[in-house]
């Protein structure tokens, strides 16, 4: 026997052992891990998203513009205002139609809307569980109302946010290519900037609690970030360049040349790749790039806790999501108030004129950048769709991290497959991974 017949003959018969997390709890959507090892060395780590696909991309071609409009939101019940706010802008890219400041207004807080209440679930609901020892938000609740309480009242208003602006909190039907259906009333407005004033200190609730806990160095590691340039002199989700922590940046109608899909077998959902290499985006992302755009309250803690908000540590992902609902909470009180104070009705919406073309738009979702390209035909139906969401541009840097927390546990000596199926858990819920929109995470082997 040839001594490569003799390494093949080694690799067939090792054996390997399974650490099985069919199903990870508190993320939004069904996936699991699967790990493989030797007992030794990790081998393989897979995040595998089984949720179904949706077929976006496709059920859209040939739909009119506003019902293709109104599909697209339905990628995702959280994240509904996020897709539905990036198709809009990538349709009105595609056939040259610039809404005016006031709609460019209104739909930031809408946007912002998405955030409060994304943010809040995802910290309140499914990560403080697991910084405080809980299995659940509702057993923690008995031990800690007021910080659930708190963690609602976020929600909540997040959620109202998004009936105001968009008629209901899902799939938020009066946001229209060109504005909007309906213009809130004044009142209603400066209502709502007085109830997010009253919010101000809920909203520093889930900072304070995780203050109290340290990242894992296991997952640590050097890492590239991508985010959107906020345009104008504030951090916000809009803008027309992506920048990188490697000094890259190209415009938005650029992504597909500098990040690509690609299937894998073990998912439904497609990886992404920057340059070829993984990549992660985000809130940790938005801070680490353009942190000095902050204002107010959430700059100065962002700066009392600088040290929390490590970029080679994707547990600083939850504080960075924290210091963004102090931030926006903020900013939505102010961005009612200017609203109300200048309020022009005549500005509802422009009527769009149909000229076929080929738009893009990216925006900062919560989890991170959401990319949409939308080709318009001459009879104003849609001929053309591309869609990269945020989990699937980090799912593959979220394996690795998964691969280095693994055997990093079993450096230590950690032989108990639960607990080390939980501390995975825990470092995928640090990406608030948002599986439903990824299929248009674990399980040990």
């Amino acid at each position: 026997m040839t001594s490569t017949e003799k390494k093949k003959s080694s690799k067939k018969s090792k054996l390997t052992r399974p650490i099985n997390v069919d199903h990870i709890a508190r993320i939004e959507g069904k996936a699991g891990i699967e790990v493989i090892y030797d007992g030794k060395d990790v081998e393989v780590v897979n995040v595998n998203v089984f949720e179904g696909p949706r077929y976006f991309e496709a059920i859209t071609l040939g739909k009119p513009l506003e019902e293709a409009a109104a599909v697209f939101p339905r990628v995702c019940s959280f994240c509904a205002a996020a897709h539905k706010i990036t198709a809009v802008e990538a349709i009105e890219d595609a056939i040259g139609l610039d809404s005016t400041e006031q709609t460019k207004k209104f739909r930031e807080l809408l946007y912002i809307g998405d955030y409060l209440e994304s943010h809040a679930l995802h910290l309140f609901l499914l990560v403080l569980p697991d910084f405080l020892g809980y299995p659940d938000a509702f057993t923690m609740a008995k031990d800690y109302p007021d910080t659930v309480k708190a963690g609602m009242k976020m929600k909540d208003i997040g959620a109202d946010i998004q009936t105001i602006i968009g008629s209901r909190y899902i799939h938020q039907e009066n946001l229209l290519i060109g504005g909007f259906g309906s213009l809130p009333t004044k009142s209603k407005l400066l209502a709502l900037a007085s109830r997010l004033k009253y919010l101000r200190n809920e909203s520093e609730e889930a900072l304070e609690h995780l203050l109290s806990y340290r990242n894992w160095p296991e997952v640590k590691a050097s890492r590239n970030h991508l985010a959107l340039q906020p345009r104008g002199k504030h951090y916000t989700m809009f803008g027309n360049e992506i920048h990188s922590t490697d000094g890259g940046k190209f415009k938005n109608d650029a992504y597909k040349m500098r990040i690509s899909e690609s299937v894998v077998p073990h998912s439904f959902a497609k990886h992404s790749h920057y340059n070829n290499a993984p990549f992660m985006t985000g809130a940790l992302s938005r801070y680490t790039l353009f942190n000095g755009m902050l204002e107010g309250r959430a700059k100065e803690l962002a700066g009392m806790y600088e040290t929390y908000l490590d970029p080679d540590n994707p547990m600083s992902n939850n504080f960075a999501q924290a210091i963004e609902l102090v931030y926006y909470t903020h900013k939505a009180e102010a961005i009612s108030r200017d609203l109300a104070d200048n309020l022009k009705r005549y500005e509802q919406r422009i009527k769009p004129r149909i000229v076929p073309g080929t738009g893009v738009s990216v925006t900062e979702a919560p989890r991170g950048l959401l990319a949409y390209t939308i080709g318009v035909d001459k009879n104003g139906r849609v001929n053309k769709c591309d869609i990269i969401t945020p989990t699937a541009m980090f799912l593959p840097i979220m394996e690795e991290d998964l691969q280095r927390m693994s055997q990093g546990l079993l450096n230590k000596g950690l032989k108990d497959t639960k607990e080390i199926g939980e501390k995975l858990e825990t470092v995928v819920r640090s990406y608030d991974p948002c599986v439903s929109c990824s299929v248009h995470v674990t399980e040990l082997k």
